[in-house]
């Protein structure tokens, strides 16, 4: 057997070794929706609520628009191939957007990376993401339509 051939056995048999699962790849979600019962006031005022109930200050840099921010510890290695590798100071911006719909509210979630000095990265959701930020926002819309039921 040649040289050759016994490296790629052995790197063969290597990679059956390997037993860690591949990270979680995005689905090509960039953004989630809930259709909420209740004007757009009362949905900005529990997005606000609970991002302060997380220690989070939400800005609205207009009227149908929260943005959310936090500084993130570590990339996934699936975020760092569409964003680029870990760098320090890295934010996850997560922008809310309110509009009327009748009587309801459609809120649109998207999610980007953003370095210092550098553009904006739309994450695109895994499957694990797609699940919790539809959870939540669950949880959002039975907050801000209980909250309109109790006034």
């Amino acid at each position: 057997m040649t040289r050759s051939g016994i490296l790629v056995l052995a790197g063969l048999a290597l990679g059956g070794c390997v037993t860690a699962a591949p990270p979680p790849q995005p689905t090509g979600t960039a953004e989630l929706r809930v259709t909420i019962n209740t004007t757009p006031d009362y949905v900005r005022q529990a997005i606000i609520a609970r991002a302060a109930a997380r220690g989070t200050a939400g800005t609205s840099p207009n009227a149908r628009t929260i943005v959310l921010e936090r500084e993130i510890p570590e990339t996934t290695a699936a975020l760092a191939a569409v964003c680029g590798p870990h760098k320090p100071g890295r934010r996850v911006q997560v922008v809310l957007t309110t509009d009327r719909a009748g009587p309801r509210t459609v809120v649109t979630e998207r999610r980007f990376l953003i370095d210092r000095g550098g553009p904006r990265c739309a994450v695109l959701l895994t499957p694990d993401d797609v699940a919790a930020g539809n959870r939540s926002l669950a949880e959002l819309k039975a907050q801000a339509e209980t909250q309109l039921a109790g006034r």
